[in-house]
């Protein structure tokens, strides 16, 4: 009697319904994200594996896009001009109203270094993006048609952080995609709760438009870690069509500038740079305001199909938690949510958590179930906070 009841296959057909739209929830889902992750981490490991060529490098401009970032330039400079690079290279700081010490630190290592430059982003500048404007100065006064543009808060680890980037450029791309990874500096107190949200947030961001441009169908880039031709901008007329935007740099125009053909993506752990956040919380939130505005100009597609995995989520568990609830006494509709949730939540923790060490990001992997869940909820908070901001997005009130 008591297998009859609890064991019974004798369910309404609303809980094989139910049951039958939590495993095309969890298809779904895996369809679409488990290829991502697999293609980024595969794509780091191969281009670990493969070998630089020794000579063919073209001449290259590296433009440091530098804010107040003084203390960090006194490393970043050193590591960037002491690269091992056997072709002509030069680097240009972009000054933006930083009246902290990078002048004076930009002009002591100019005594030692021959090819460091420095420029200034006019001090009377307004109804204009400063970051666009500084980064049209550097390049303007970039003497080669390679260009490798990078900021002043990051840290290059690498010496051969430039042959690498500049490999694709000598096979004839003209846009190299590179990654950033997101760092907090020492000695900054934070909870491990908002750093694993952090860490999540950054791999997501990162698996969307780098395995989007591993397909070919590059969108966008990390303004910390990209190079294109000095040719291409100036054929593109620069930032021209988003002059009245203050942030896109490295996402509008990098859409509107790459194509199936000229694009290629570097993700070796040698061409990495980290960017080091001074208030990680403040600064990744941000951050996030930012690019969900500029996103509104970007192709859709990416968006839609990793949106479309955090609804399998919630639609999953609501599908399993549901024909339990109906199917009861039988255990047979719960014993089939418990099995699969299992099933697939251990293989999508293990993929991500490949995926996440490869990028060198936070190792995340029991608490990826919970903070696909809560993105959903986080991003619509960002939405609305984005509204209060919104006028800060453009170059001229609205």
């Amino acid at each position: 009697m008591i297998d009859e009841i609890y064991y019974s296959l004798d369910l309404i057909p609303a809980v094989w319904v139910l049951l039958g739209a939590m495993i095309l929830c969890m298809i779904v889902l895996a369809a679409i994200m488990w290829p991502k992750l697999r293609r980024v981490t595969r794509r780091v490991h191969l281009d670990d594996e493969e070998t630089l060529p020794e000579s063919g490098y073209p001449p290259v401009s590296v433009i440091v896009y530098s804010q107040a970032d003084g203390q960090n330039l006194r490393t970043l400079l050193p590591q960037i001009l002491d690269q091992d690079y056997p072709a002509p290279m030069e680097v240009i700081v972009v000054n933006d109203e930083s009246a902290d010490c990078t002048e004076t630190v930009v002009s002591e290592l100019e005594l030692k270094y021959s090819n460091l430059y420095m420029t200034f982003a006019p001090e009377n500048s307004r109804h204009l993006s400063r970051r666009k404007l500084s980064i049209t100065l550097g390049i303007k006064a970039a003497r080669y048609n390679a260009m490798v543009l990078t900021c002043g808060n990051c840290r290059v680890e690498s010496p051969l952080w430039l042959r690498y980037m500049m490999r694709h450029i000598a096979a004839g791309k003209e846009v190299v995609i590179g990654y950033s990874l997101p760092v907090g500096p020492e000695g900054v107190e934070d909870t491990d709760s908002r750093r694993r949200r952090r860490s999540f947030d950054n791999v997501w961001q990162a698996v969307r438009y780098l395995s989007s441009a591993i397909c070919g169908r590059p969108f966008m880039a990390n303004g910390c870690n990209m190079a294109y031709t000095r040719s291409l901008f100036f054929s593109h007329k620069g930032f021209s069509r988003t002059l009245h935007l203050n942030y896109g740099d490295d996402d509008i125009f990098i859409n509107e500038i790459v194509t199936r053909g000229n694009t290629a993506v570097e993700l070796s752990h040698h061409s990495r740079v980290e960017s080091i956040m001074g208030s990680p919380a403040e600064l990744h939130d941000v951050e996030r305001v930012r690019r969900d505005f500029t996103s509104r100009f970007l192709p859709r597609r990416p968006y839609l199909s990793m949106g479309l995995t955090s609804m399998m989520w919630w639609t999953w568990i609501a599908c399993g938690a549901t024909a339990s609830v109906l199917g009861w006494p039988s255990l047979i509709p719960l014993a089939a949510t418990v099995a699969t949730a299992l099933i697939f939540t251990i293989t999508h923790m293990t993929l991500w958590h490949r995926c996440s060490t490869a990028l060198g990001s936070r190792r995340l992997r029991l608490t990826v179930p919970i903070l696909s869940l809560m993105r959903p909820l986080r991003t619509w908070r960002h939405r609305i906070r984005g509204r209060k901001y919104r006028k800060s997005q453009f170059t001229h009130s609205i």
